[in-house]
């Protein structure tokens, strides 16, 4: 497969679709669409002919949830390779041998679950944790680009209550090592979810679509425009 994976509308009109040889980040609060779309991205390149390497760090993959979005999970699932690591040395260990194993599209959902519980650990290194997640990130924007293939990637949020921002948990290493990072909240109706353009290669910044989660998937808002 080369180019860019396809998108739902109307995250393709914000992002013309998944760039290869690079590491996307979708991030944001629980419940604004990561999993989601990381599941549609993983349903494209299977209809593409690909198999997909699904590294899921929360328990948030959703068999049920593949059915209704492909009607046919059994099919889909012959072509998910679902590794579930329990902690965030796992973690690393999976990704430090995801060279060996045969993938068109890498998904890490999410890079922070793990990591955060390390952080909390007061028995833990910070510096350490914060090393080691660079190190990861790092590994697989490299497998992007010797593969040539897409490597998608969540990460959470936190409430930086001097900026009253949201910012990435993980900090810069993560936003260094993504290629492209799209900021997903929710916009205060039911369902909908807002998408911006934080980082891109080649888009500029602070592009912005409103969406619906569906059963099928994803839709265009109402009264859809790209801003």
């Amino acid at each position: 497969m080369t180019g860019k994976l396809q998108l739902p509308e109307p995250l393709h009109a914000l992002l013309g679709g998944i760039e290869f040889s690079a590491l996307s980040n979708f991030y944001g609060a629980p419940g604004t669409g990561k999993t989601n779309i990381c599941l549609l991205i993983s349903i494209e390149c299977i209809k593409n002919g690909g198999k997909v390497v699904y590294i899921d760090t929360e328990g948030g993959f959703s068999p049920d949830r593949l059915s209704q979005l492909t009607g046919n999970v059994d099919d889909a699932m012959k072509k998910i390779n679902l590794i579930e690591p329990k902690n965030f040395k796992e973690q690393g260990d999976v990704i430090r041998g995801l060279d060996k194993k045969e993938a068109d599209l890498i998904v890490l959902d999410s890079a922070a679950a793990l990591y955060r519980l390390e952080y909390a650990d007061p028995e833990k290194e910070i510096l350490e944790a914060n090393r080691e997640l660079s190190r990861q990130m790092s590994i697989l924007s490299s497998l992007a680009r010797e593969k040539g293939i897409p490597v998608v990637v969540t990460s959470h949020t936190y409430k930086n209550w001097d900026t009253d921002r949201h910012e990435i948990v993980g900090g810069d290493s993560v936003k260094y090592w993504s290629k492209v990072l799209v900021f997903l909240e929710r916009t205060g109706k039911m369902s909908e979810r807002n998408a911006t353009v934080i980082k891109h290669r080649s888009l500029p910044e602070g592009k912005t679509v409103r969406f619906v989660i569906t059963q099928d998937g994803i839709k265009p808002a109402s009264g859809f425009k790209l801003f």
